[in-house]
């Protein structure tokens, strides 16, 4: 039993329902830690990960705690995050999910000019001039924008909505990052695009060979780029919303690089 748990118990009396939470809690885990042990070779990464899965669970514990769901609710949200974790893990091995776009210039003038529009409504500034955490803000609207399909969650708590969709951006974008690097490996050139969260996305990516850009180990920057040149994840015609603010607000404490 782990800390979060065992420190749950010892200040409420749940006891009907202490199993199935735990059971969630532990399942929830456990695919998390599956996830981040297969996809992110980078410790630092990988710990930052972990870190914020741990995270996670304070928050799902600390909503039960103080009555704004129940047992049942936090159960079911763990399960509903393990799945969508899982989906990402069984991605490794599909066909769609291992084929990386083309190789070409990854900043084109097209998608240069559509990040500075973008970054202009939004910060009132061309994005060469937004600081770093500025523009991971738009890497993640980028990801976001994609991978919206498979991100949503059927809870009504505002703050386990928030916190479950950006853990699984945030998976979906490592998910992603690993599979476009173990291929460039092996292969200089791959003709196909590759799915994310079920949107079709790159038509320009330069074998991930964008560390003039993003620097090594930046996925949410290599990642990002890819979808942005891509235009068909659907962000190029979407508004920055200012509804988004929450989820940049928790994508932070994630401290991506």
């Amino acid at each position: 039993m782990d800390v979060f748990y065992r420190d749950y118990l010892a200040q409420e009396n749940h006891s009907v329902n202490d199993g199935v939470l735990e059971r969630a809690l532990e399942s929830f885990e456990g695919a998390a830690l599956k996830f981040s042990s297969g996809f992110i070779n980078d410790a630092k990464q990988r710990d930052n990960y972990n870190r914020n899965v741990l995270r996670v669970k304070s928050d799902v514990l600390a909503q039960v705690k103080s009555g704004k769901i129940s047992v049942r609710e936090a159960a079911e949200f763990c399960y509903e995050a393990r799945n969508k974790i899982m989906a990402e893990i069984r991605k490794k091995t599909s066909v769609p999910g291992r084929a990386i776009a083309e190789k070409k210039k990854i900043v084109s003038p097209a998608l240069e000019k559509l990040l500075d529009d973008k970054a202009v409504k939004k910060f009132g500034k061309k994005f060469g001039a937004l600081g770093a955490e500025q523009k991971n803000a738009m890497y993640y609207e980028i990801v976001e924008s994609s991978a919206r399909p498979n991100t949503g969650f059927n809870t009504l708590n505002k703050v386990l909505k928030v916190s479950g969709k950006v853990l699984i951006v945030v998976t979906i974008a490592y998910a992603a990052y690993e599979i476009a690097n173990a291929e460039n490996k092996q292969k200089e050139t791959i003709k196909q695009g590759i799915t994310i969260g079920g949107g079709f996305a790159g038509t320009a990516l330069a074998g991930l060979a964008v560390s003039t850009v993003c620097g090594p180990g930046a996925p949410f920057c290599a990642i990002g780029f890819m979808l942005a040149a891509g235009i068909a994840s659907g962000w190029a015609a979407s508004k920055l919303a200012d509804s988004m603010d929450d989820e940049i607000e928790e994508f932070t404490k994630w401290n991506i690089s």
